[in-house]
């Protein structure tokens, strides 16, 4: 028959192990916890309409000027400003730089969709990608053509622009600047006025029709 002092050992050993088990439960629930929050779709968590939207306030634009399509896209942009979303709303789930998608998915609600090359849809998540879809489309202006931007034209910049590789939409072009309307813009749909001759290259204009 085994002592007292045989077993108290054996006992010690199988509570250490309970108290281990114990631990690498709660260590593995924490995990799955965190990366459920982590991984949720943000379009699915609240924001705040401050923390999406800049500062500069949308500009007074006459869409009743402006062709059908153009002012379609300018209302479009405009109610995005005033209710933004988040980037994964603009690109389908997709966790990926989202000016272009931005400018999709506005074609997109304003009944101009453009048709992606590589799978039929209206993203085109490259600001690359949406040149190319200009040239083909016959709608596509470098920036030392001569073209003068409308309202709703789409403008590409260079990645050595102050802006890098980017595209957001015209608003107003008057006296040599520049009111846009974009999105991932300090990851936000930003409103801004600059001077084309201090932004940098612009690669060109695409345009709304």
């Amino acid at each position: 028959m085994k002592s007292l002092h045989q077993s108290t050992p054996l006992s010690w050993q199988r509570l250490a192990l309970f108290a281990l088990w114990i631990m690498l439960a709660i260590v593995l629930c924490s995990a799955i916890v965190y990366g459920a929050l982590f991984f949720i779709p943000r379009r699915v968590q609240p924001h705040p309409v401050q923390q999406l939207r800049q500062k500069e306030e949308f500009p007074a634009i006459d869409t009743k000027k402006l062709s059908p399509v153009r002012a379609k896209i300018i209302t479009t942009a405009h109610q995005q400003f005033d209710t933004p979303q988040p980037g994964v709303f603009y690109s389908q789930g997709e966790r990926q730089d989202w000016c272009a998608n931005f400018v999709s998915w506005v074609h997109q609600q304003a009944g101009v969709p453009f048709v992606n090359p590589h799978n039929g849809g209206w993203r085109i998540p490259g600001v690359r990608s949406l040149e190319a879809y200009y040239r083909a489309a016959g709608r596509w202006h470098p920036a030392d053509s001569g073209y003068t931007p409308q309202p709703g034209d789409a403008i590409l910049y260079d990645t050595t622009s102050a802006r890098g590789e980017h595209v957001n939409i015209l608003l107003r072009y008057q006296d040599g600047k520049l009111t846009t309307v974009g999105g991932n813009e300090g990851n936000a749909i930003h409103v801004s006025t600059i001077d084309r001759a201090a932004v940098g290259k612009i690669r060109g204009f695409g345009a709304a029709e």
